[in-house]
């Protein structure tokens, strides 16, 4: 499933369009959007101390001025296995909220879980989503959240895939088995529930970036590993 870019480049949020036109809501990539694809790449993100979160800038529509986007958070995800692939293989998560917040996190992944890159990208998900709960969901400025992953299949699954996963009860579109397809669900129905329940509210996208500009998640998770004996 391809992406393409909306009808209209001079409205909406970032959010691109499937092969038939419709909206991939839970995706998000600046060039699409009017009040992004103008502010440079470095100035895309700025980490706000007092709030412990990233957020993004936008170009005001009138004074082209650039301007903290105050509803925002951004978080970067992303999971390291060493040795992947073979029976010595160990894998860590890392959540990146920005520099030296208190919020970062990392860890290894449980030893009784699948020691893979993919199940690492998946717990470092989860992961994000339990810190968001716990720590910045309370401040109800703060619902427009942005996942930043340098994933294409975690960024895919969760914003294109996985509907029609649940539709075919956890098989791919050639009837496979979906890996790790229940964890991946649970994600689903609590960004659900995040979105659309009685205490939600909120806005969920996931951005696709290159490794270059997650290496900071890359890196809370690289030293989870070095912490492994």
């Amino acid at each position: 499933m391809d992406i393409f870019p909306p009808a209209s480049l001079n409205v909406g949020t970032g959010s691109p369009v499937d092969e038939l036109g419709e909206e991939i809501r839970r995706r998000f990539v600046p060039s699409y959007s009017p009040m992004h694809r103008g502010v440079p790449d470095d100035d895309l993100v700025v980490y706000t101390p007092a709030k412990r979160v990233s957020q993004l800038q936008v170009l005001h529509p009138r004074t082209h001025a650039i301007e903290l986007d105050k509803k925002t958070v951004v978080i970067h995800i992303d999971g390291a296995c060493r040795g992947n692939g073979t029976p010595s293989a160990r894998a860590a998560w890392g959540v990146y909220f920005g520099p030296d917040s208190p919020l970062n996190a990392s860890g290894l992944l449980d030893s009784n879980l699948p020691q893979t890159s993919t199940r690492a990208e998946i717990e470092a998900l989860s992961q994000a989503l339990k810190i968001l709960q716990r720590d910045v969901i309370q401040d109800f400025s703060l619902h427009q959240i942005r996942i930043v992953s340098d994933s294409d299949y975690l960024v895919r699954a969760m914003s294109q895939w996985i509907e029609r996963w649940i539709e075919k009860s956890g098989r791919n579109a050639q009837g496979k088995p979906v890996a790790h397809y229940e964890t991946i669900k649970e994600i689903h129905d609590l960004l659900d529930e995040l979105t659309y329940g009685d205490d939600g509210g909120l806005d969920f996208k996931f951005w696709l970036v290159s490794r270059d500009q997650n290496r900071e998640a890359d890196g809370l998770a690289n030293i989870a590993l070095d912490g492994h004996v």
